[in-house]
């Protein structure tokens, strides 16, 4: 007979456990190597494939990028490679464990690109805003651009068949 899961909250899929053991066995290992062009670079993420083969490790170096030196850090991940392979080998107790890649980690930069575009939106919004709000007073709320002398005149008055229901039977 065949056995029967718990009935409980489904467990972490295999890859995800292994992926997250490598995860912190590749960033400390590259805080212990102490490389300075590696200074800065966090590691993001890890995505294991099914049969254990290969290991994505994706990294995140924001001010690298900023600072242009993003080629310095794939080289030094990549001259660093095997002596991080060879950690995370010894560290994973597994038969098999996977050859580990190093990717750039594009979902930090794309969403800060998209803070980035809803900031400029909002501050174009902001200053039209303020553009209105500077506008002469005396000639706001009248159509013909005449002064408002008395505020009484521009009052406005509302029938309550505006807001009826129209499918409201009651």
């Amino acid at each position: 007979m065949a056995r029967r899961r718990p009935s409980g909250p489904r467990q972490f899929n295999r890859t995800d456990r292994i992926g997250e053991l490598i995860r912190e066995i590749v960033a400390s290992e590259l805080e212990r190597i102490g490389d300075d062009r590696l200074e800065m670079v966090t590691i993001t993420a890890v995505d294991v494939a099914g049969d254990l083969e290969h290991a994505s490790v994706y990294y995140s170096s924001m001010s690298a990028d900023e600072e242009g030196r993003s080629e310095e850090v794939v080289e030094a991940l990549e001259e660093r490679r095997w002596k991080v392979q060879q950690r995370v080998n010894r560290e994973v107790r597994a038969r098999r464990t996977p050859q580990i890649r190093f990717r750039p980690d594009t979902v930090i930069a794309s969403a800060l690109r998209i803070d980035k575009i809803l900031r400029d939106i909002s501050a174009d919004e902001s200053s039209d805003d303020r553009a209105d709000a500077t506008t002469d007073d005396s000639t706001a709320g009248t159509t013909d651009g005449s002064p408002v002398e008395d505020p009484d005149d521009c009052a406005v008055e509302l029938s309550p068949e505006r807001f009826e229901d129209p499918d409201d039977d009651t």
